[in-house]
C-alpha cells in the first residue's frame, strides 16, 4: 500500500489566514509551537510585532501538520538562500509564508513551488521610485500614476502579484519585479493573468484574494491551484 496522502487535494491550493493572538493563552500556545531560533528572531522584533509572528510560525508549523499527517511536534523545515521554508521529510508538500501588519497567510500546495503574499495598504513614502522598482514599462504604461487611488491601491496589487511569484520561485525580494508581468487590472480577488514569469515556462495560476479592507494578497502557484480555499 502506497502512503496515504494528506493536504490539498490536486487543483488546489489552501490558504490560511492568521490574526494576532486573541489572548494571552492563545499567544503561550503559539509560543509553545516555536523553535528557539523562532523565539531568538521573536526577541529581536519590534514589540509591536512579536504576537502576530508567534501566530504567524504556529500556524505554518499547525498547518503543515495537517496536510503532511505528522504531529506538530515532528514538523521541521529548512530554509532556502532567501528565506523560502521547504518542509523536511515531505517535498511534494510546499509551503509559503507572509506577514504585514496585523495579519499573515500561510499558503499550501501538492501541485507545486506555492508563492504567497499580503501587504497593508499605506501609501508609499515614494510612489514614482516603486513604480520604477516594481513595473516593467509596458505595465507602467497600461496602469499610468493618475489612474490610480490615494493609497497607490494599483501599484500595490501589482506588487503583492510580482512578489507571490517570486516567492514561490524560491527568489523573493532578491528577485527582478520587472521580470514578472502581471495584468491585476482594478480587481480585488480572483484570478490574474500571468504574462511572463523568470525561468522555464511553467503552467502558473495566480490568484488575487479578498482577505478584507485595507489589504491585498496574492498566491502564486506553478504546477496547479486552479482552486484557491481560504481558511480561518
Amino acid at each position: 500500500m502506497g502512503r496515504e496522502r494528506h493536504g490539498p487535494p490536486p487543483g488546489e491550493v489552501h490558504v490560511r489566514v492568521v490574526r494576532e493572538p486573541a489572548d494571552n493563552d492563545e499567544l503561550h500556545y503559539c509560543l509553545a509551537l516555536l523553535t528557539d531560533g523562532e523565539r531568538e528572531r521573536r526577541r529581536h522584533l519590534v514589540p509591536s510585532q512579536r504576537a502576530l509572528y508567534a501566530a504567524a510560525h504556529a500556524a505554518l508549523r499547525t498547518t503543515t501538520a495537517a496536510c503532511s499527517g505528522r504531529p506538530v511536534g515532528q514538523v521541521s523545515f529548512r530554509r532556502g538562500a532567501s528565506g523560502k521554508p521547504y518542509v523536511a521529510g515531505d517535498p511534494g508538500l510546499r509551503v509559503s509564508l507572509s506577514h504585514t501588519d496585523g495579519l499573515a497567510l500561510v499558503a499550501v500546495s501538492r501541485d507545486g513551488p506555492v508563492g504567497v503574499d499580503v501587504e497593508r495598504l499605506v501609501r508609499p513614502v515614494d510612489p514614482r521610485g516603486l513604480r520604477r522598482q516594481v513595473l516593467s514599462d509596458e505595465e507602467a504604461a497600461r496602469w499610468p500614476a493618475e489612474r490610480d487611488g490615494p493609497l497607490c491601491e494599483g501599484l500595490l496589487t501589482h506588487w503583492t502579484c510580482k512578489e507571490a511569484v517570486l516567492k514561490a520561485l524560491g527568489t523573493g525580494l532578491a528577485g527582478d519585479p520587472t521580470a514578472v508581468r502581471v495584468t491585476p487590472g482594478a480587481r480585488r480577488s480572483g484570478p490574474v493573468r500571468l504574462h511572463h514569469a523568470p525561468g522555464p515556462p511553467r503552467r502558473w495560476r495566480l490568484h488575487l484574494l479578498d482577505v478584507g479592507p485595507g489589504y491585498r494578497a496574492a498566491v502564486a502557484v506553478a504546477g496547479g491551484g486552479d482552486v484557491v480555499r481560504l481558511l480561518p
